[in-house]
């Protein structure tokens, strides 16, 4: 029979990939989640995981045995909800993933509130400028920019979202003026590496104007800002990042590129209760902060489509 314990301590090691940091994770030691590691595989007869130069990969039958682990995981957790009358304590971890400019720009700023409600819950914000899986197990909980299309997943579309134009004061001044959209042609654009984009839905900077000047890529839309920032040229921007930064200055409000977010987790992810506590917080907050992620136009605007 397996020992709930040498369960825990292989999720932990899954998801972190590294002893110390799922020692840390458990508040115990590295010595002690690799004896809970050896004690599960001499059970099972075979090695769950493989020691590779950036972590611990899981083998075969540590794939295998993913599934059921992460079932008894949130067993146990239905369990301890369901056996507290009167007070259902909101705890454990959800590895929560997002586009770089939501997740670090926008989601950091409003968790902690949540975090502050519940003191035993623990969030993994993966912020990265990429994809992240639900169904490699990367997260718990992934919002995107494309809707998913994988089986085994619950989807909704989280908020559309408004990105614009931004340069900062400076440039303008020392620069053409811009007061029409094919007055972009000529002036640098900061815009996404093309053969590196992981969305489509990124695809807009060479639909701003008939033949756009872009020098300066990056993969970051926090390096796009930085260099815009610089008086490198001109970003296309999310709204909620810049709505309250006085060092840019938005040019030709009526052209707003519209996007959506997508957010996903697996078919499970209502059963369990923390899941379920983050989940219906991000999608209320995106309810409430529409304001901010979709800047309200003064006057009617051009959307600009994919290019």
């Amino acid at each position: 029979m397996f020992d709930w314990n040498d369960i825990r301590y292989f999720l932990a090691l899954q998801r972190s990939g590294k002893l110390l940091a799922a020692a840390r994770q458990l508040r115990t030691t590295h010595a002690t989640v690799a004896r809970h590691i050896e004690q599960l595989e001499r059970q099972l007869g075979q090695p769950l995981f493989v020691q590779q130069p950036d972590g611990y990969q899981l083998t075969a039958a540590g794939r295998q045995l993913l599934p059921l682990a992460e079932q008894l995981e949130n067993t146990a957790s239905r369990m301890q909800d369901e056996a507290r009358v009167g007070h259902v304590e909101v705890a454990g971890l959800v590895r929560l993933g997002a586009p770089e400019g939501l997740g670090s720009l926008f989601l950091a700023r409003h968790l902690p509130r949540l975090m502050a409600r519940y003191p035993a819950l623990e969030i993994d914000l993966v912020s990265v400028p990429r994809f992240v899986s639900i169904t490699n197990r990367e997260v718990d909980i992934a919002i995107a920019l494309e809707r998913p299309q994988a089986n085994m997943v619950v989807t909704r579309k989280l908020t559309d979202y408004c990105l614009g134009l931004y340069a900062t004061p400076a440039y303008l001044d020392a620069h053409a003026p811009i007061r029409e959209r094919e007055d972009l042609a000529g002036h640098p654009i900061v815009g996404y590496v093309d053969d590196l984009l992981f969305s489509r839905e990124l695809m807009f900077h060479r639909g701003l104007c008939r033949n756009p000047l872009i020098h300066l890529r990056c993969t970051s839309v926090v390096g796009q800002q930085q260099a815009a920032l610089a008086d490198g040229g001109i970003a296309v921007l999310p709204y909620y990042l810049t709505y309250d930064d006085a060092r840019l200055r938005q040019l030709l409000p009526e052209l707003r590129i519209i996007r959506s977010y997508w957010i996903s987790g697996r078919s499970d992810i209502r059963r369990t209760l923390r899941y379920r506590v983050v989940w219906d917080y991000v999608v209320e907050l995106c309810q409430r902060m529409q304001w901010l992620l979709l800047q309200q136009p003064t006057q009617q605007n051009e959307s600009i489509d994919a290019g």
